[in-house]
């Protein structure tokens, strides 16, 4: 009879292990930037390069330079997610090595926050879990901080876009490359 519990337990770890590398976690600030800690697996406040997501994500399913190559645009359609990376300094951003993350967008439907609200919820779960998110069209700022750069400005750190009454991706703001 304990050999159920033991298997009931072994096959939850699979479902654990498997929903973790799909979570978005961010920190706001009240006086300063916020902080993108993880999207999956990948660490963007510790190592926010591009050779650091294709470490994690594998190779891309797209990649597009734009701009005289400070930008990159690299889409991973089977993990439904999109980073732009940056390179202001000289150098492509496509590059592994220079590229810097900016800004991402999960859209697939494993993917979720700390908090629990997942791509698909309703919006009365978005608003439950993050009561202090603001609305901005389509778009619900759920973590915020404050821009330094120019005029200071609050900015969202984690932000959802809601159609249908339902979130639809989510949006991250890095910042990794500057200004």
């Amino acid at each position: 009879m304990r050999l159920v519990p033991v298997l009931l337990v072994a096959l939850a770890i699979p479902a654990t292990a498997e929903a973790r590398p799909f979570t978005i976690s961010a920190q706001g600030s009240a006086t300063g930037f916020g902080e993108v800690r993880a999207i999956g697996g990948f660490r963007p406040a510790a190592d926010p390069t591009y050779a650091a997501a294709l470490a994690t994500f594998g190779d891309p399913d797209s990649e597009r330079s734009r701009f005289r190559g400070t930008s990159c645009r690299v889409a991973w359609h089977g993990q439904g997610l999109k980073i732009a990376f940056a390179n202001f300094g000289g150098g492509s951003a496509c590059n592994p090595d220079l590229g810097r993350s900016q800004a991402a967008r999960a859209y697939g439907q494993r993917w979720r926050t700390v908090r629990g609200l997942r791509i698909g919820n309703r919006l009365g779960r978005l608003r439950s879990l993050y009561p202090n998110a603001t609305r901005h069209g389509r778009v619900w700022w759920l973590i915020r901080a404050v821009s330094l750069i120019g005029e200071t400005h609050r900015y969202p750190v984690l932000a959802a876009t809601v159609r249908g009454a339902r979130v639809r991706s989510f949006s991250v703001n890095i910042g990794a490359a500057g200004d």
